[in-house]
C-alpha cells in the first residue's frame, strides 16, 4: 500500500516536468528535434540563438549534393564576417560552391571534426580560410551547452548525449520564464534582450552559402554611430597600452589535432590561409603558438594580426568587445590575398 501511494505520488510531482518535456518537443526551440529545410528566416530575427555549429553541419549534409561546395570558412562567430562574394573572387571560386562551416565559440576539436566529416564523405576541399584565434587554439575537446556543443556526426559522440545536452538549456529558469514569457505575451521584452535571453536582430542569411550578416547594424552605424556606439560605451573598456601577450595554449591534444588538420589538407592539396584574428583586448598571440603554426603551415600562410594595431586600435571597428566588422575582415582578405 505504502509502495502504491509513492508512486502516485510521484506520478504526480512529475506531470508538470512531463508537460515541460512535452512542450519542449512540440516547440523545438533550439531546432534539434526535428528536420528543418531552413533554420533562419530572411531579414528576421532567430529570436532563440542556435547552435552554429549544428546548424552549419545539418545544412551541409542537406545542401551538399545540390552545390557540391568545395571551398570553406572555417572558424568562430567572427568568421562569419568574412564575406563569400569578396572570398570567392580572391580564390577564383564559383560562389555558391564556397561555404560558411562555423561554429560558435568553435575549437581545435570542432574545426577538425567538421574536416574528418568532409573527408569521410570522400569530399576534397580546394580552398580554405581559418579564421582562429587564441581561444580557438586552446580547446581541443567537445564544448557544453545548448549552442556550442557540436553535432554528433563531426564529434564522433553519442547523439542522444547531444540532445541531452542541448535540451537542459531549455529548463534553465531564467530562459524558460522568459521563452514562456514571449510565447504568451508575443512580445520581445527589455529584460530577455538585456540579458541575452532572446535575440531581437534581424539577420540576413544567405541559405546557400550559410551567411550570417547583420545588415541592419551596419545600416543603424552608417545612419547614426553615435545611436549605437553610445549606448554600448560599457562593452569597450580601456585595454593596456603595454602589450599583453596570452599565454602558450598549444599543448599535446592541440598538436595532434593541428598534425590533423594539416594531414587533411597536405591530402587534399588545399590551398589555404590562416587568419589570426584582430580582437578588441589586444593581446598577442604568445609567440610559441605563432611559431608552431608557421612550423606546420608555413610561415607564408599564416597571419597574424592580433595585438595592438591599428585595427585593434578603434573601437568603431567592432560591434561590440568580440566582433569586429565586415570591413575589418575586407581589409584582411585584401593582404592576405596581395600575392
Amino acid at each position: 500500500m505504502k509502495v502504491k501511494l509513492l508512486l502516485i505520488k510521484l506520478a504526480i510531482f512529475s506531470i508538470p516536468f512531463l508537460i515541460l518535456i512535452g512542450l519542449y518537443i512540440y516547440w523545438d526551440p533550439f531546432k534539434v528535434v526535428r528536420h528543418y529545410d531552413h533554420y533562419y528566416t530572411n531579414g528576421k530575427p532567430s529570436l532563440i540563438s542556435l547552435n552554429r555549429d549544428y546548424v552549419s553541419t545539418e545544412t551541409w549534409v542537406q545542401q551538399y549534393p545540390r552545390y557540391q561546395y568545395d571551398s570553406y570558412i572555417f572558424g568562430n562567430s567572427r568568421s562569419k564576417f568574412y564575406e563569400v562574394n569578396t572570398w570567392s573572387r580572391y580564390i577564383g571560386a564559383d560562389t555558391s560552391r564556397c561555404y560558411h562551416f562555423d561554429g560558435s565559440a568553435e575549437s581545435l576539436f570542432g574545426i577538425a571534426g567538421k574536416m574528418r566529416y568532409i573527408a569521410s564523405q570522400n569530399r576534397k576541399i580546394k580552398n580554405a580560410l581559418f579564421v582562429i584565434d587564441n581561444s580557438v587554439l586552446n580547446k581541443a575537446d567537445n564544448s557544453g551547452g545548448h549552442i556550442f556543443v557540436k553535432d554528433p556526426l563531426t564529434s564522433g559522440e553519442n547523439p542522444l548525449a547531444f540532445q541531452v545536452d542541448v535540451g537542459k538549456d531549455f529548463f534553465e529558469f531564467s530562459f524558460l520564464r522568459a521563452f514562456i514569457d514571449y510565447k504568451v505575451s508575443g512580445q520581445i521584452k527589455e529584460y530577455m534582450t538585456k540579458n541575452f535571453l532572446l535575440d531581437d536582430r534581424p539577420f540576413f542569411y544567405d541559405s546557400v552559402t550559410n551567411e550570417l550578416k547583420l545588415t541592419s547594424i551596419e545600416a543603424l552605424i552608417h545612419k547614426d554611430t553615435g545611436a549605437y556606439y553610445g549606448p554600448r560605451k560599457k562593452y569597450f573598456t580601456p585595454r593596456d597600452s603595454v602589450q599583453q601577450i596570452y599565454p602558450a595554449v598549444v599543448k599535446t591534444e592541440q598538436l595532434k589535432l593541428l598534425k590533423e588538420i594539416k594531414e587533411i589538407l597536405q591530402k587534399d592539396g588545399t590551398s589555404y590561409k590562416i587568419v589570426i584574428s584582430p580582437l578588441y583586448d589586444q593581446k598577442k598571440l604568445n609567440l610559441a603558438d605563432l611559431q608552431i603554426l608557421h612550423e606546420l603551415f608555413g610561415k607564408e600562410n599564416v597571419f597574424d594580426f592580433s595585438g595592438i594595431n591599428t585595427y585593434t586600435s578603434s573601437r568603431y571597428n567592432y560591434y561590440e568587445s568580440s566582433h569586429y566588422r565586415p570591413f575589418i575582415a575586407d581589409s584582411i582578405m585584401r593582404i592576405v590575398y596581395a600575392r
